[in-house]
C-alpha cells in the first residue's frame, strides 16, 4: 500500500488549498493475519472502528485497501490467537500539511524501580497502559450506582484554580439515544457527502478547522455516514461533559476530567470510548444541546460511550516514541533520549 497522491483533476487548487483537500504522503496502517494462527473468529474485523478488515475466501481475514487504517491496533488485542501482527503502522512522509515528523512506535518500556531494577507495573500503570478504546458494547443496562462512582471520579478531577468548570448530561434513556443518533449522524453525512465533491471541499478550507481534512477524520466521516460506524456505538450509557466558557481552559480541564471517568469506567469492568463526533454534533445541534441542559455559556466538549465490553478487548499495544529531552544536574546542557 503505497503513499497517495493528490488527483490530476485538483491541479487547478492553489497549493494551501490542495494540501488539504488531497493530502499527499499518506502510508495507510497495514497489519496482517496470520494463517496459521488464525481461527477465523472475526474479532479483528468486529472490532475495527473503519471496517479496514474483511473475511478472504480462505476465511482468514485480510485489510481492505481502501480504507484508512490509523494504527489504533484494537485489532490485535481483539485477537485471542495472537494472529494479528504488524506490518507497517499509519503516517505520513515527505512534506504535505499532515506530516507532523511521525516518530516510531514502541511497546511499553519495561518497568524499574526507583534503584533501576526490574520491577512491576503497578495497578494502576497497568489499566493506564492496557486500556483500550471499547467500541463493542452489550446492550446490557450500566447500574446507575456504577455509573454515579464514573461521574464522582470526573467531579473530583484536578483543575487550575480549583475552577472545576464541568458539567454532565447522563442519557441512559434508549429513545432518546436513538435520537441523538439519527440526527447527529444526519450531520455527518451531510459534512462527509458535501465534502466528496471536491470544488465544495475546496471551498471549505479555512472555513472548517484544518483537522477535518486529515484522512483519519475523513476515514470517520465516511464511515459515519454510511452508518459503519454508530456516533454512539450502540451504547446503552452516553454520558456529556460540558465546559463552562467563562472559566479558563475548559477544554484541558474536561479532558482531565474525563480520563479520571475513563480509568474509573475500565476499573469498575466497563468500557469507554470518547466520541468526538458525538460532541461536536451535539454542539451543532441547538435543540439537542438544550435538551441536555446546556445554555450558551456551555460547551459540549467530550461524549462518554459506556457500557459492559462484549468481548476482550482491552490489552498493551505500542504507540509512538517521541525522544524524551532532559536536563539533569551537572550535564553540560539537553540530553535527547534516542
Amino acid at each position: 500500500m503505497g503513499a497517495t497522491e493528490g488527483p490530476a483533476q485538483a491541479a487547478g487548487f492553489p497549493p494551501e488549498v490542495e494540501a488539504l483537500v488531497h493530502p499527499t504522503g499518506v502510508q495507510n496502517g497495514v497489519m496482517r493475519a496470520d494463517p496459521d494462527a488464525c481461527t477465523s473468529c472475526g474479532r479483528c474485523i468486529q472490532n475495527c472502528p473503519y471496517t479496514c478488515w474483511e473475511m478472504g475466501e480462505d476465511q482468514v481475514p485480510k485489510m481492505r485497501p481502501e480504507r484508512t487504517c490509523f494504527s489504533c491496533f484494537n485489532c490485535m488485542v481483539a485477537c485471542e490467537a495472537g494472529a494479528i501482527s504488524i506490518v507497517q503502522p499509519y503516517e505520513v512522509r515527505g512534506g504535505g500539511y499532515f506530516d507532523t515528523d511521525f516518530p516510531p512506535i514502541r511497546w511499553p518500556l519495561a518497568p524499574l524501580d526507583a534503584a533501576g531494577n526490574p520491577s512491576e507495573w503497578t495497578g494502576t500503570e497497568r489499566l493506564i497502559i492496557e486500556r483500550r478504546s471499547v467500541r463493542n458494547l452489550k446492550q446490557d443496562p450500566v447500574p446507575e450506582p456504577l455509573i454515579r462512582r464514573i461521574l464522582e471520579a470526573g467531579r473530583f478531577a484536578p483543575s487550575g484554580g480549583n475552577n472545576q468548570p464541568w458539567k454532565f448530561a447522563v442519557v441512559t434513556d434508549s429513545a432518546f439515544i436513538a435520537e441523538l443518533e439519527a440526527t447527529i449522524q444526519a450531520v455527518w453525512a451531510g459534512d462527509h457527502f458535501a465534502l466528496e465533491d471536491d470544488a465544495v471541499a475546496a471551498s471549505l478550507v479555512g472555513v472548517l478547522p484544518n483537522e477535518v481534512f486529515d484522512p483519519r477524520v475523513r476515514q470517520g466521516l465516511r464511515s459515519t455516514a454510511l452508518k459503519e460506524l454508530p456516533v454512539f456505538l450502540n451504547a446503552p450509557c452516553v454520558t456529556f461533559i460540558g465546559g463552562n466558557t467563562k472559566m479558563a481552559l475548559p477544554v484541558i480541564e474536561a479532558g482531565i476530567c474525563g480520563q479520571n471517568m475513563n480509568l474509573a469506567a475500565c476499573a469498575l469492568g466497563l468500557g469507554f470510548t470518547w466520541s468526538n463526533f458525538g460532541a461536536v454534533g451535539v454542539e451543532r445541534v441547538p435543540e439537542l444541546k438544550a435538551k441536555l441542559g446546556f445554555d450558551s455559556t456551555w460547551t459540549v466538549l467530550a461524549a462518554l460511550c459506556i457500557g459492559y465490553p462484549s468481548f476482550k478487548q482491552e490489552g498493551a499495544v505500542p504507540r509512538h516514541y517521541r525522544p524524551v529531552t532532559w536536563f539533569r544536574p551537572g550535564a553540560a546542557g539537553p540530553e535527547i533520549e534516542e
